[in-house]
């Protein structure tokens, strides 16, 4: 019987091909995707579900799902990536900033805490916090927020569980091949767990050429 994995983020090419690439390498794959997904090119073996990124009910009910349905969670992949705003920040209403907030701070705080939570309920399991980069050097305030946000509490989430049972890896990638991010992505799943004990990303880059940053 293979891995129990739970892949989610917001629906993006990537999170399919995370899916497909996990389930490929025989894991039972629970998807919980923020937005439609077309989840034709992985197969009728993953399981979809709806994730409310502003909901903490409805991390919690993902999270329960996937237990349920397989008794177990050995893994999981939260892949995150920005929005790029469409209007000037002294132009952006409240309700914006607040949406905004909400699903690209909140919503991924709540997901990784019913996670952990499970994790160490259980004494095992693997969190991967995976992050698509944006190579634009102007982002607005509420993109940096968000994206900064997330790294610097994907870094503390590895350095916080660093002597659990479980463990939390990180990568990263500023490129576009998304077949070759998500086979990273599930090679780093697959990597036995690190010594270091520092934070530590393994990145991607598109000649094939994986180097870690380290702090």
């Amino acid at each position: 019987m293979g891995k129990a994995c739970l892949v989610t983020g917001k629906s993006t090419e990537l999170l399919a091909k995370v899916a497909g690439r996990t389930t490929a390498r025989e894991r039972r794959t629970l998807v919980a995707r923020s937005g439609a997904l077309e989840m034709a090119s992985v197969g009728d073996e993953v399981t979809v579900i709806s994730w409310n990124r502003r909901s903490a009910l409805s991390a919690r009910s993902a999270v329960l799902h996937a237990q349920n349905l397989y008794g177990r969670l050995d893994e999981a992949v939260i892949v995150f990536s920005p929005v790029r705003e469409s209007v000037p920040f002294h132009e952006s209403s409240i309700v914006s900033i607040e949406n905004r907030t909400d699903a690209e701070v909140k919503g991924y705080l709540f997901m990784m805490r019913e996670i952990l939570a499970l994790f160490q309920k259980q004494g095992f399991g693997t969190l991967l916090l995976a992050v698509l980069e944006q190579e634009s050097e102007l982002q607005s305030p509420l993109e940096a927020m968000s994206y900064g946000g997330f790294v610097s509490g994907a870094e503390a989430m590895q350095r916080y569980y660093m002597n659990e049972p479980l463990e939390v890896r990180l990568c990263s990638t500023q490129s576009d091949d998304t077949d070759g991010y998500a086979q990273h992505i599930v090679d780093i799943l697959e990597a036995p767990p690190s010594r270091r004990r520092r934070v530590e990303w393994q990145r991607y880059q598109t000649r094939g050429r994986i180097f870690s940053r380290a702090r």
